[in-house]
């Protein structure tokens, strides 16, 4: 271990590795309360994310938000599909049942929409 921890070993060095997840979030410029606003933005973010799988090859069953209010309290919510998706609409809708799950109660400092538990697209294999 003393060999390895000073960079004397045999072991191959990997340089890349099969994704988790792919997540897109945006810090607003100033704390937002407009549901118009919020969700607008989580509409963005997904069909981003989307783009981000398909043009890697990859679809993810678990959908995710991530929500961190002006005082910095932090809040995720996330949903496992059945089946894997790479499809804006569904990652969209998917987000948004899981931001109903959070009361809007401060103003909204962050928001983010991850989706993970990756596997290569049907379309890529």
């Amino acid at each position: 271990m003393h060999a390895a921890a000073n960079g004397r070993h045999d072991s191959p060095v990997v340089t890349e590795r099969e994704p988790k997840s792919r997540s897109r979030e945006t810090t607003f410029q100033d704390d937002v309360s407009d549901p118009q606003v919020i969700e607008q933005t989580l509409l963005d973010l997904s069909a981003r994310v989307a783009e981000d799988l398909r043009a890697r090859g990859y679809a993810g069953r678990t959908i995710g938000v991530k929500l961190r209010f002006a005082n910095f309290h932090t809040v995720t919510r996330d949903r496992t599909l059945p089946e894997a998706t790479a499809d804006g609409g569904v990652i969209g809708a998917v987000a948004h049942e899981c931001m109903r799950r959070i009361v809007l109660e401060r103003r909204v400092r962050l928001l983010g929409v991850r989706v993970s538990e990756l596997e290569p697209a049907p379309e890529a294999i």
